[in-house]
């Protein structure tokens, strides 16, 4: 090859977000997680950033015939789209323009559908300019993914959905969606007055046998309701840069967005940005062309690898993008399991459930290294799937059961402010309801407690008993008890929680997504969120800068984003009423409470 696609970089200690977000990543433990690449920039692109660094003036720059000119002919040549300059809004990156499009397309308090699992921050754009999030779960259907298209067209029906944020090709699920499909898509999004806001930036890596469409191409009615966000970024690794160019051929769409983009105080790119984009696009072609064989065969030898030696592990094909997404619930373990393995063993993916409650169970791998950094990798998965069988054959496999109606509770040992490691199938005497909350000076757990104390006289009447299951020290529940009619269970390291697998978020936009929270604060602040310690608390792992997290020091799990589970059973311990929280406030009504538990 003309092109270095063999070497294995060190990016310790150089701010790079995915290597520096654990302790141990090393050259022979390269994080496989963040879309970045794990090869050198192309060369042209180097001399035409080192060119400018040393014959220009860095002071304000905008883009030149040159940059936009790049751009159309790049479209053009690869995509048979023509873009007229006039069109091109820039931004920082894809996701400043998400947010910028929404503000463009929607009012505070519209809804916007998202195609679930979907890359994590459509939701938190949506949250973070106050709309509503709009789920429409993609189908999984004999190892393909489909969109759900009747689920679609109801949900663009609805008057306060006013936009769409598609993904094309899809992250994390690899489609590249046909022309047929887009049809439909774009259908029943202008039939129903839904703006489409296409993130298209990984639209130049496309596999052999698949063809990419740009929406905007389909149609002028189309083209007319669409903007289409593109990027070099993620074709050439130029994320670092911030360059994104968004395409708006609506002229009222895109001088809002321009407006948008001057009210967040985007004005124009760096001067480099510039430079290495139009580099990319006129000198690197070739250089794209020896990737994607790169690409082609690192997927094969994944889904090869796991085809010999883990055939219960589902490989999804790679239709588009360099992530592959994997299906690993054959394992047997629960997503917390897979992620806590997967650490141990020094394997840093993307972790399925950060995509939507959809994703628990997967995981995104990044494709884009070298051979050997994938075999090593792939030997040490190896390993660490044989460790944990080993140790489930020697000391038994964890018990994990999820509380749906009809099941039985087996095995709840506690200790509370009443009794000390009893077991519940003693101690029982009626119709009870077992909460599970958070830590007992929490925010959830304080909204918990004053709904039950509410609801405890029309549940007593009934004669329903109630248990809270608190992550907190029967030491410090002796006091709080004396303001409490029903018992509190302690049980601070999670052991409880983990058994029924009552979990935490799955991330801040899990926690608050759709939420009742977001729904008070549409049009409103949105900050005010904020003022909750548990926002607050969830925010550190997403924020950059932080402590790089070891896997192997042993310390306390933290739960900082436990969400709640409302479990009923009877006195013969079966399961006759469960809710798991989806986010903070998704509390059952008292009606349906007393309905259940009766």
């Amino acid at each position: 090859m003309k092109y270095d696609f063999t070497a294995i970089p060190d990016r310790r200690g150089l701010g790079s977000t995915k290597w520096d977000a654990f302790v141990d990543t090393a050259p022979d433990r390269v994080p496989l997680s963040t879309a970045d690449m794990e090869f050198p920039t192309a060369q042209p692109i180097v001399d035409a950033i080192k060119h400018t660094a040393e014959t220009r003036i860095l002071g304000y720059t905008q883009g030149t015939p040159a940059f936009y000119d790049a751009i159309i002919s790049w479209m053009k040549r690869r995509h048979n789209f023509d873009v007229k300059k006039e069109w091109i809004v820039n931004t920082p990156g894809v996701v400043d323009a998400l947010a910028m499009l929404i503000e463009a397309s929607t009012k505070p308090g519209d809804g916007v559908i998202l195609l679930t699992p979907v890359y994590y921050p459509f939701d938190l754009a949506v949250i973070a300019k106050t709309r509503h999030l709009v789920y429409s779960e993609l189908k999984n259907e004999n190892g393909r993914y489909e969109i759900d298209f009747a689920d679609l067209e109801k949900k663009a029906k609805r008057k306060d959905v006013t936009a769409i944020l598609f993904c094309n090709p899809h992250n994390p699920v690899s489609r590249v969606w046909t022309k047929a499909e887009l049809e439909r898509v774009a259908k029943i999004c202008c039939d129903n007055g839904v703006f489409i806001i296409d993130d298209e930036i990984h639209h130049d890596i496309i596999m052999p046998g698949h063809k990419h469409i740009v929406m905007s191409t389909l149609s002028e009615r189309v083209q007319n309701n669409i903007a289409v966000c593109t990027a070099p970024s993620k074709t050439f690794n130029l994320a670092g840069l911030q360059c994104s160019n968004i395409i708006i051929p609506n002229e009222k769409i895109r001088i809002k967005a321009g407006m948008c983009n001057l009210l967040n105080m985007h004005s124009t790119l760096n001067i480099f940005a510039y430079t290495a984009c139009t580099a990319a696009y006129n000198l690197c072609e070739d250089w794209l062309e020896e990737l994607l064989t790169v690409i082609k065969g690192n997927a094969d030898y994944i889904a090869d690898f796991m085809a010999e030696n883990f055939p219960e592990i589902k490989v999804y094909p790679l239709e588009g993008t360099y992530l592959q997404w994997w299906d690993l619930r054959g394992l047997d373990m629960t997503h917390v399991e897979q992620r806590e393995m997967l650490e141990k063993a020094g394997i840093y993916l993307d972790n399925g459930e950060i995509f939507g409650p959809a994703g628990r169970g997967f995981q995104r791998i990044n494709l884009a290294c070298a051979r050997e950094t994938l075999e090593d990798t792939m030997a040490r998965f190896k390993l660490a799937v044989q460790t944990v069988r080993d140790d489930w054959k020697l000391n038994g496999k964890p018990y994990h059961k999820t509380l749906t109606v009809g099941t039985k509770v087996e095995g709840f040992i506690y200790s509370s402010t009443h009794r000390t490691k009893a077991n519940l199938s003693s101690t029982i005497r009626s119709n009870t309801l077992l909460v599970f909350a958070d830590t007992v000076d929490g925010d959830l757990t304080k909204a918990t407690m004053t709904m039950l104390k509410g609801a405890w006289p029309a549940l007593k009447a009934i004669g329903c008993d109630v248990k809270v299951i608190l992550l907190s020290d029967v030491k410090q529940l002796r006091e709080v008890q004396k303001k409490y009619p029903f018992e509190l269970i302690g049980d601070p390291d999670g052991i409880l929680y983990d058994r029924y697998n009552v979990f935490e978020a799955d991330g801040m936009s899990g926690m608050i997504g759709g939420d009742k929270l977001v729904e008070l604060a549409a049009g409103k602040e949105i900050k005010k969120l904020l003022d909750l310690d548990m926002i607050a608390a969830m925010a550190g792992p997403y924020m950059a800068g932080g402590e790089p997290k070891d896997p192997h020091k042993i310390a306390k799990k933290i739960r900082s984003s436990q969400l709640n589970a409302f479990i009923g059973v009877n006195k013969n311990m079966k399961v006759i009423f469960s809710h798991y929280f989806r986010t903070l406030t998704d509390f059952p009504s008292v009606k349906e409470l007393i309905k259940a538990m009766k």
